[in-house]
């Protein structure tokens, strides 16, 4: 049967506890909650168990894993998710889907030329000191800001145009929106969240804005956990994540991985 997928916040996850018997917690990344797209796909899923959906940083997911109080991660952070299986050696991991990052702006900006490589746009936004809303949260779209402003040779922490959120996807756009600033932003959240002017800068697509995701397994699960894990990593989870996106956009925006 189809299943309606609950959406809790970090409170509720954390008071509970990891799931016994027939239910499982998912602790995915606020792009995908943000953007429906998690939601959409585990509809896809016929199980009689209660699926649970929390929507945190990547680096919460790992620590609500850490604590027992999520049975798999859905997340975005390279890094995180190589020291958790390091320390986990019973935890199991795979590539799930793999979207992009934007570089979003207002309307009319003239600081970013269209069809510059990311690199050199974040160097024109810091050399105009162009106002730039991080999210600053922990999440792997924070980590992959960190990483082209590394690239750039700056930290723009401390400069007076350059602000950070610590909140998720959709209010860090917001608060771009209401500041005419930049972001960068996953595209499959900018494409669902609606009522904002900002707009994406095209430019040279590279492997820099790649975004893999890997599911996690935290070890000691179970039954209902593994085989929601591996219908995600299956034929079948991959058509469903196919159906999702056109479902939301009518185009694949997170293709499967293989």
């Amino acid at each position: 049967m189809r299943r309606l997928v609950g959406v809790l916040v970090i409170a509720a996850v954390t008071a509970t506890g990891c799931s016994s018997g027939g239910r499982v917690v998912v602790a995915a990344g606020t792009t995908l909650v943000d953007s429906r797209f998690i939601e959409h796909v585990l509809a896809e899923y016929e199980t009689d168990a209660r699926i649970s959906v929390v929507g945190v940083s990547s680096l919460e997911a790992f620590a609500l894993g850490n604590g027992g109080s999520a049975d798999l991660l859905i997340t975005h952070l390279p890094e995180a998710e190589e020291t958790f299986l390091a320390a986990h050696p019973d935890a199991r991991q795979h590539g799930v889907f793999t979207s992009r990052f934007l570089l979003v702006g207002p309307p009319n900006q003239t600081v970013v030329q269209d069809g510059v490589p990311i690199v050199e746009a974040f160097r024109a936004i810091n050399a105009a000191e162009a106002p730039f809303v991080s999210r600053g949260d922990g999440s792997g779209t924070a980590s992959k800001e960190r990483e082209i402003w590394a690239l750039v040779g700056v930290d723009p922490t401390s400069s007076p145009w350059y602000t950070e959120t610590g909140q998720g996807m959709g209010f860090t756009l917001q608060v771009a929106d209401q500041r005419g600033a930049f972001t960068i932003v996953e595209e499959g959240t900018f494409r669902t969240i609606g009522l904002i002017s900002l707009l994406p800068i095209s430019g040279e697509e590279a492997a820099l804005l790649t975004n893999p995701y890997r599911i996690t397994l935290v070890e000691n699960q179970t039954v209902h956990s593994e085989a929601l894990f591996a219908w995600l990593t299956s034929p079948a989870g991959r058509e469903a994540i196919v159906a999702a996106n056109n479902e939301l956009f009518g185009e694949v925006v997170y293709r499967p991985a293989t």
